[in-house]
């Protein structure tokens, strides 16, 4: 009976972190479903500098199209003589993004519609390098820690088919005519087909994430919860996106362990567009080892 009330008081604490998102976010019922998966290797190359390689897999719109595919590798260092708390580290991550179609409709100086241009889904490159300093420490079997991390993205230069309807303001007078229509002639300048470049873009931003998790007394089930900011540095440090989390880890051995968990993600201010994640609920997988 005490092992199971033990395991009441992780689930207390997760109610106490999530409770402010009540008041950050109404969610919606358009909201996407995701599934990431992460593979996590780590080794140690000295006395206390370890690396870690790791590849992952995103799915979006309700399990149903990827949405990107990662390789990266890190280094962190703890000193646990001068600073056992403490951890710093270091990465690159390269990111392959499977954009996804958008719809944008341009008006006149007169808020008139113009024209619509529709661009197919397209993949691109993005690179992200990141810096982070962790510090942690132990209440009875709660482990609380807060990680403040900068993250630098480079979206590299990319290219899609779009098409591109005119607007017909006669619509407005005669229902029966079509509101949008296509210039299919290939010699006309205005031709509805063509190939949009995307610039590049570059992305800060500063992540702050308070995690605690619960060791249950000779289980191998150890459930966490976290709540993270991400703070666009571009923009004056305003809020960009906020993360909750809620899981357990599962230690198969000595050097190895499997996590699962949900992840509810909100953006602000139209971040998503410019991001490489999608909004909403997320199940996520991950399996890391030493190696």
């Amino acid at each position: 009976m005490k092992r199971y009330f033990s395991l009441l008081l992780p689930a207390a604490f997760l109610l106490f972190l999530l409770v402010p998102s009540v008041e950050a976010q109404v969610v919606g019922s358009n909201d996407d479903w995701g599934f990431w998966t992460n593979v996590e290797g780590e080794t140690k190359l000295a006395t206390g500098l370890h690396m870690s390689v790791e590849a992952g897999y995103r799915l979006r719109d309700v399990f149903s199209a990827t949405d990107r595919a990662s390789a990266g590798v890190s280094f962190s260092y703890k000193n646990k003589n001068v600073a056992p708390w403490l951890k710093v580290d270091a990465g690159y991550l390269f990111i392959y993004k499977n954009n996804p179609s958008e719809t944008n409709i341009k008006y006149t100086t007169e808020d008139i519609p113009k024209h619509m241009n529709v661009d197919d889904a397209y993949w691109g490159a993005r690179h992200r390098s990141f810096a982070s300093a962790s510090a942690s420490t132990k209440v009875g079997r709660f482990k609380l820690s807060l990680r403040e991390r900068y993250q630098f993205t480079y979206t590299a230069p990319a290219s899609c088919n779009r098409t591109r309807y005119y607007y017909n303001p006669l619509s407005v007078l005669f229902p029966d005519l079509e509101e949008w229509y296509l210039i299919t002639d290939t010699n006309d300048p205005d031709c509805s087909y063509m190939v949009d470049d995307k610039k590049a873009k570059t992305d800060q931003k500063l992540r702050s994430r308070l995690a605690a998790s619960y060791d249950i007394p000779k289980c191998k089930f150890e459930p966490f919860a976290e709540v993270e900011a991400f703070n666009d540095i571009d923009t004056q440090f305003s809020l960009a996106k906020m993360r909750y989390t809620v899981g357990t880890d599962y230690k198969i051995n000595k050097h190895s362990k499997l996590s699962a968990y949900y992840r509810y993600q909100v953006s602000y201010d139209g971040d998503d567009i410019y991001d490489d994640e999608i909004g909403g609920n997320i199940i996520g997988l991950e399996y890391s080892f030493d190696f």
